[in-house]
């Protein structure tokens, strides 16, 4: 916009100049071709046309003097290709143009002329510096609208890495614990149950005995409830995408892509089924395979859940059919009712249904 701006500006001081020449057709011609030549020039930006139209409206000066009163007109673009380029060279030019006014227009129309080259000059430059400025500042606006998402997204991202961080550390607190309360308590309240029970066989006294069976019966019950309070703690201990998670991060043998889809937790046992075969087949890949790209996806639907483990190596991800991790597999998998397939048409993919509980329980049912 500024640029029309100072074209119409530019334009209105040649026009002045025609003043008292209105009914003379070569003015008027002049006029029409430096505004087409303006209004090209400043649609296109090719600089070998604006050279060719620059010379050619330069070289029409020469034959026809009223072109000349628009010389400031056509090389506006110019001016401004010079100062955006940061090399004046248009100045022998505009010198050119200058010298064919003064030969062939009066001497005070000609000092006019140079005036308004020099407006132009002025005007070009302006333009050019505040066009440049409105470039800078929108790509200064950019960067930091850039960096902003950028700064966003890595906090985004260390606010997740900190949750996962605290849920392992959380959920491996509460494996030690369990583990703690199993080792130790556990023990020695079994230890407590036999001497009790040993002590029973000393007494003849059925008083005592009574007592220490009392004693015993207390102690078994306190056993069964601290043991069931153990199993609870551990079954919370596990955390299915959480565990995931952490055996994707530990897998640095390629690029593993991981597409966790599952809506709830399914069930501990078809849980501790999906860990055992993704460390598993993960770690077939690593002594097996030369992978370049690996795909774990687990997905739920409303009868069954799915675990997908597929490789692109060329050579085999995996061990025989009658090997031992295979065959722990297809053991895990049978015994929760599901479904093991194993293909090897470009790469190693395993491919593992398990019915959900409900389905399961509905089917004996029946």
């Amino acid at each position: 916009m500024p640029g029309i701006i100072d074209r119409l500006l530019v334009l209105g001081c040649c026009s002045a100049l025609l003043l008292g020449k209105a009914d003379d057709v070569t003015a008027v011609v002049a006029m029409l071709a430096a505004t087409t030549v303006s209004a090209l020039n400043g649609y296109t930006k090719s600089r070998p046309f604006l050279i060719a139209s620059i010379a050619s409206y330069t070289v029409a000066g020469t034959v026809w003097p009223a072109f000349c009163l628009f010389l400031p007109l056509v090389y506006y673009d110019g001016i401004a290709e010079s100062h955006a380029t940061g090399k004046d060279v248009w100045i022998l030019a505009v010198a050119g143009s200058l010298v064919v006014s003064f030969v062939n227009l009066p001497t005070g129309t000609s000092l006019m002329i140079a005036v308004l080259m020099a407006v132009t000059y002025v005007l070009a430059h302006r333009t050019a510096s505040v066009e440049r400025s409105q470039i800078e500042a929108k790509r200064l606006r950019d960067n930091s609208y850039e960096m902003a998402m950028l700064l966003r997204q890595k906090n985004r991202e260390l606010i997740e890495k900190r949750d996962y961080e605290i849920r392992l550390a959380t959920l491996n607190e509460r494996g030690r614990i369990a583990r703690e309360i199993h080792d130790h308590v556990g023990h020695l309240l079994s230890r407590s149950i036999l001497q009790v029970g040993a002590l029973m066989v000393t007494k003849s006294n059925e008083e005592e005995q009574q007592s220490l069976s009392t004693v015993r019966e207390t102690l078994s019950e306190a056993m069964d409830r601290i043991r069931a309070s153990v199993y609870d703690l551990h079954d919370e201990s596990l955390d299915l995408r959480t565990k995931v998670e952490a055996l994707v991060r530990e897998f640095t043998f390629c690029p593993i892509r991981l597409d966790y889809r599952l809506e709830r937790e399914p069930e501990k046992d078809i849980a501790y089924c999906f860990i055992a075969v993704v460390k598993e087949g993960l770690s077939n890949i690593i002594r097996h395979s030369n992978a370049t790209q690996v795909t774990l996806a687990l997905l739920e639907h409303p009868a069954l859940y799915q675990l997908v483990l597929q490789d692109n190596g060329s050579q085999f991800g995996g061990e025989t059919e009658e090997g031992l991790g295979l065959r722990s597999m297809a053991h895990r998998v049978d015994a929760l009712g599901g479904r093991l397939v194993i293909e090897r048409t470009g790469g190693f993919r395993l491919f593992i249904s398990i019915p959900k509980r409900r389905t399961v329980d509905e089917s004996a049912d029946s």
